[in-house]
């Protein structure tokens, strides 16, 4: 116990410091301790290692982020908010397997889910033009510009259809904004990222949304 308290002070002192490669270096040595995990330590001493690199991973290089994503996503002892902090930043196939982990959770809580305006979003996307419609975005969902901007410049569609499914959008909604927001996609991809809003679980889509909108809380 005591070796583990140790470390963990050691690795807050290094969270204390603003350089950005001593932040890169906890993140990385959290990543480490989590996935080697040391059998005299206690298993109720990971929470705190957790929450430590759920919050040091957003201040981070997108590089480094991208490095854990993959070392972590396929982890089954990963924590769910850990992953959900990784979504934007794992590959496809692990972005997928979030969404099944937030949809297959039993923790006995749903998600509050406030009503959106679906015109007025639409309209807004219309209307709007250098960027501005990320801020309105990010308004009506209750979710961070940050985190709708991650949304809006995912080409896949996926990440649009989680948040238009997850605050219960209909699909003519969702699909109206994924032309309106597209980026010159062939037709192909166009098909594909409007299919996307089928193929995501409704409380996956409900719980992911919902983390989005905690973060901006916090």
């Amino acid at each position: 116990m005591t070796d583990a308290k140790q470390r963990l002070t050691h690795l807050i002192e290094l969270a204390t410091t603003n350089a950005p490669g001593n932040r890169r270096t906890l993140a990385v040595e959290l990543c480490d301790l989590l996935l080697d995990w040391p059998a005299h330590y206690p298993a109720v001493m990971r929470e705190p290692f957790e929450a430590l690199l759920e919050k040091i991973v957003r201040m981070i290089d997108a590089d480094t982020r991208r490095a854990l994503a993959e070392r972590l996503g396929a982890r089954e002892e990963t924590p769910l908010p850990l992953l959900n902090e990784f979504y934007f930043d794992a590959p496809a196939e692990t972005r997928d397997a979030i969404v099944l982990r937030n949809a297959l959770l039993e923790d006995g809580t749903q998600p509050q889910i406030p009503g959106a305006d679906e015109k007025a979003i639409v309209s807004a996307a219309r209307n709007t033009a250098n960027g501005e419609f990320t801020a309105s975005f990010a308004k009506m969902l209750g979710i961070e510009p940050a985190t709708a901007e991650r949304i809006l410049h995912d080409h896949s569609g996926r990440a649009l259809a989680i948040a238009c499914k997850g605050a219960h959008l209909t699909r003519a909604t969702f699909s109206a904004l994924a032309l309106i927001t597209e980026t010159g996609s062939g037709a192909a991809d166009t098909r594909e990222r409007l299919s996307s809003f089928d193929s995501v679980p409704l409380t996956g889509a409900e719980r992911l949304l919902d983390y989005w909108r905690t973060k901006r809380a916090a």
